[in-house]
């Protein structure tokens, strides 16, 4: 914790949290409610996640839909969300319009109207909602879970609650609700940012002193009974994969045993060295994904162990899990894995406070269900003095078999049955660099090879991020080798000529790195962040990873396996599939029609020598650029990276040059089948290349019709009920771009849906938006630039990408200046220019064809 962080308490009990924060000009707002599902009987459950919706639908001061507005008007974002222990709202925005935060913070969670109106509209929102979950294996996995494990304690209830409860819920009832639990004294206030002690002060002397109330009286939560046998359950849905998660009892939050017990998940199964990634997913091939988390909220929780597995394999898979398990209740880890496993924690703590939001988002979760904000300071003092002993002992007190529990979704058409033979116990045993351009801070610098670098120095945290960038992606994927690009991405930070995958892995990890890869449409590359004393140990790694890669058949065999793996599984995200059939028309003839993932025949084709050639041809130094932006000196870093790539081959490099794709003729409409509960609507347009000046006006569209500030949520979302999500959607391309609008509805809506997006895009061609309107947009854009380059990663990736292209580093910093220039006339002309409602793809997934 910063010595700068201040905690003071009002007279009337409200606890603030408050650390100046100058870098940015950008000020997080966390209101952490200390009420969540938990605290709800039975008969209410989903309530508190109902009065999180409620309160944005109209206070004292602010109308139904005006609080995302005003907020998005001044640069800012807003959303809350419910859990087990709390409800928390937050606002990020610039740091100017504090006052503004605050009070509407202030209005929300102590002066929300509950419009009876409002009431009955939002309940049809939250019902949308909870017909999605059903949809989601994830979702319906993880209620099965906690339904299931818990017996007595609130927990076992789904947060969101019932359709039948929640439909039940009277307007008395939840403002009873509010009023009993949203009192100063239940809530804690974070504040991180670039404003004054005295200047908050003044502000929540002025405006929250006044707002009391008892706080409620301390609930008596039901204790477990302890499980003396193992218990199972399967349950069938309608969807490909098949997904596990075996849970044993863990204590709360607070407990002494925590700290091992996250040590012990990230030795075992959360890491890529982690017992269960080496044995039971790599070695012996029984899972396609697999993951272990230690999951303490404020009271008793669960220690997980889950994955994605072959319904033929589950049993195999148990047993090795089971296996694992048994080795480290009689085995010690070695010191050395212990001791990186500390460094990786303390790391992602420093990371995480990179930015306002990162810092006082702790703050609250701390506070809400440990009693205090100071509790990870606490808990790394903890985690360093633990021993292999340590981990050892938690192993064999907290994973005991007798009260393992085991939840199994599985495809409809296929049975799975768990052995009970099983869980019967068992053991086991450089020199000066010529600048090319500098814009500001940042320098561009060409090696002999032709790889680029940029550096931006910033000295704020002992952090340090690379990207690589190069042009690939799909542009440079043709019906033969679709999904080479998302191959080669997987493959080449697995293992490289000098180093296993189990090696590269740990050398990460001791690195306290996060080596990984990316791949679009347009682009492929890598990224690293680190401390900045693993500078000089770092850069050799990405070099390796560059110049070495490892075409070993049985590794690309494994993830040509997952990525069919996933190709078959596309199927259960209806929200993707409707975008993927309409960009397949709307893209017909060009590259973009493609999905990234490859298809089965592609895929399949696929072998060490393509990859090799193709790897070589993309990860070239004329067609790549390495941006770095952290706390380092320019000439050391420089003499770093001319050691480390002026020795990279370089080869001749000719850029893919592409026609530009034509607008459909006429409205066409494609339908897929899939048996759900909501239909999934898409409307598709061809839009702006990254080039044009024209997209900035779109930009400007996209923002005016999408978040919770938007047309199509206040309209089709708010007033009509019609869907939980709504949105519009911008891609920029190299030679032209995406725009679209989706909906996820109930089928019988579909119709309504359409007409409902229809009419708010012909609004935008027909009416110039107000100045107020305009001037809401375009400060949201703006100030989530901001927001959203809080992070070094995320700077040096926009820079990368900016002078790969062609645009210079000047188009990050011109950012703003663009956005400001859009006028209501060129955002008319964007909507006439490119949404044309007489010749666009409609794309429907759902279980009834839809009929225009």
């Amino acid at each position: 914790m910063s010595e700068f962080t201040k905690n003071m308490k009002l007279s009337n009990g409200l606890n603030v949290i408050f650390e100046k924060n100058d870098n940015a000009n950008v000020i997080s707002l966390y209101l952490g409610v200390r009420v969540g599902s938990s605290n709800e009987a039975h008969h209410e459950s989903g309530i508190c996640h109902l009065i999180e919706h409620m309160v944005f639908k109209g206070t004292k001061t602010y109308a139904a839909g005006e609080i995302a507005t005003l907020v998005e008007a001044h640069g800012g974002e807003l959303n809350a969300y419910t859990s087990l222990d709390q409800t928390v709202y937050y606002i990020n925005l610039p740091s100017q319009h504090y006052k503004l935060g605050l009070n509407i913070l202030k209005e929300m969670v102590f002066d929300a109207q509950f419009d009876a109106i409002e009431l009955e509209r939002e309940k049809e929102v939250v019902v949308e909602e909870i017909r999605r979950g059903k949809d989601s294996p994830h979702r319906v996995l993880g209620e099965l879970l906690f339904s299931e494990f818990y017996k007595k304690h609130p927990y076992r209830r789904p947060v969101i609650g019932t359709e039948k409860l929640v439909r039940g819920f009277s307007q008395k009832k939840i403002k009873d609700f509010y009023k009993k639990h949203y009192v100063p004294q239940n809530m804690i206030l974070g504040v991180c940012g670039n404003i004054s002690q005295d200047d908050l002060s003044k502000v929540l002397e002025d405006s929250y002193r006044f707002e009391t109330g008892r706080p409620p009286v301390s609930q008596r939560v039901p204790k477990e009974p302890v499980r003396k046998k193992p218990a199972i359950f399967t349950k069938g849905m309608d969807m490909q994969a098949t997904f596990f998660d075996l849970a044993f009892p863990a204590p709360d939050i607070k407990h002494k045993d925590v700290p091992a017990l996250d040590l012990l998940s990230h030795l075992l199964g959360e890491s890529e060295t982690s017992l269960l990634e080496q044995i039971t997913k790599e070695k012996l091939g029984l899972v396609h994904h697999i993951y272990c988390s230690c999951y303490t909220p404020k009271h008793p929780g669960l220690f997980m162990i889950g994955g994605q597995v072959d319904p033929s394999k589950i049993n195999a898979c148990i047993a090795s899990i089971l296996e694992q398990i048994s080795y480290v209740q009689n085995n010690h880890f070695e010191v050395e894995k212990i001791e990186r496993a500390k460094l990786l924690a303390r790391s992602q703590i420093i990371f995480q406070r990179q930015t306002c939001e990162g810092t006082v988002k702790k703050w609250i979760t701390s506070e809400t269900t440990a009693g205090d904000y100071n509790f990870e300071a606490k808990y790394l003092e903890n985690l360093e003095k633990l021993t292999a002993d340590d981990v050892m002992r938690v192993a064999r007190k907290y994973l005991d078999i007798k009260q393992i529990f085991v939840a199994v979704l599985h495809p409809t058409k296929t049975k799975v049955k768990i052995k009970d033979s099983l869980f019967k116990q068992s053991t086991v045993k450089p020199k000066k660099h010529k600048r090319q351009s500098k814009f500001k801070d940042t320098e561009i610098y060409t090696l002999k090879n032709g790889l680029r670098v940029v550096l931006k120095p910033n000295h704020r945290l002992p952090i340090v991020s690379v990207k690589t960038a190069s042009e690939g992606g799909l542009r440079y994927e043709t019906e033969n080798n679709n999904g080479i690009h998302q191959l080669i991405s997987n493959l080449i930070v697995r293992s490289t000529q000098n180093y296993s995958q189990q090696a590269l892995a740990e050398k990460c990890e001791w690195l306290a790195t996060n080596l990984s890869s990316y791949t679009g449409r347009n682009s492929i590359g890598l990224s690293m962040t680190f401390l900045k004393e693993k500078t000089a140990q770092c850069l050799p790694l990405l070099g390796e990873v560059i110049k070495n890669p490892l075409w070993d058949k049985s590794e690309i065999d494994k993830e040509k396996a997952l990525q069919l793996e996933a190709i078959k599984n596309m199927e259960d995200n209806p929200g993707q599939s409707v975008f993927r059939m309409v960009l397949k028309e709307l893209y017909k003839n060009h590259p973009y029609s493609l999905n990234s993932l490859g298809t089965k025949k592609s895929v399949s084709a696929l072998n060490a020598a393509k990859l090799s050639k193709h790897h070589n041809t993309i990860f070239n130094p004329k067609n790549m650029v390495i941006s770095v932006v952290g706390d380092f000196e320019t000439q050391h870093m420089l003499d770093l990276l001319h050691e480390e790539f002026d020795g990279l081959k370089g080869m001749a490099f000719k850029k893919k040059t592409l026609k530009k794709p034509t607008a459909p003729k006429n409205i066409k409409l494609l339908f897929q089948k899939q048996n759900k509960q909501q239909a999934h609507v898409a409307m598709g347009f061809l839009g702006t290349s990254i080039y044009d000046e024209d997209r900035f006006a779109l930009e400007v569209i996209n923002n005016v019709l999408s978040g919770q500030g938007g047309r199509l949520f206040l309209e089709l979302r708010d007033k009509q009920s019609l869907a939980y999500t709504v949105t519009s959607t911008l891609i920029e391309g190299l030679e032209t771009g995406f725009f679209g609008t989706y909906i996820g509805t109930e089928p019988s809506k579909v119709k309504t849906a359409v007409e409902g997006m229809k009419h708010q895009l012909k609004i935008m061609q027909d009416e110039r938006i107000s100045k107020v309107e305009l001037e809401r947009a375009k400060n949201y854009i703006i100030g989530n630039h901001e927001i959203d380059h809080q992070k070094n990663g995320s700077i040096a990736m926009q820079l990368a990408l900016n002078v790969l292209y062609g645009q210079g580093v000047e188009e990050f910093y011109d950012f703003q200046k663009k956005i400001s220039k859009v006028t209501a006339k060129s955002v008319q002309d964007a909507a006439n220019r490119y949404i044309d409602l007489q010749r666009f793809i409609l794309g429907v997934v759902g279980p009834e064809k839809y009929k225009s």
